[in-house]
């Protein structure tokens, strides 16, 4: 079965893109926290006294990085969005097959 993608809703490619974005700029601002975190700890145990004025970089990254890469994320999905409507108005947009595939009766 031969079907084709001939429109894209661009609220709904933008909305859902950016939420996986911004899902997954959470967890690398985690990771990245975390490691930040450990080395501005062990900056401080060296002596190092303005290590303790960047200990909150880290986590504030949490909150910030994933807004921010989300936001970003929904505006430039939507203009590919909106782009793809463009072009696929003038190609047809884009051929996928699909294969049917029988489901099995569940177990009693």
């Amino acid at each position: 079965m031969n079907y084709r993608i001939q429109h894209l809703d661009v609220l709904s490619v933008a909305s859902l893109g950016a939420l996986v974005y911004a899902g997954l700029a959470l967890v690398l601002a985690i990771v990245v926290s975390f490691f930040s975190s450990l080395i501005f700890a062990g900056m401080g145990h060296m002596g190092m006294l303005y290590a303790s004025r960047y200990m909150m970089v880290g986590p504030l990254m949490i909150v910030i990085f994933p807004v921010f890469y989300g936001v970003f994320a929904f505006i430039a999905l939507a203009i590919i969005a909106a782009l793809y409507n463009l072009f696929a108005g003038w190609t047809g947009g884009v051929l996928i097959r699909l294969q049917q595939v029988p489901t099995n009766p569940p177990n009693a």
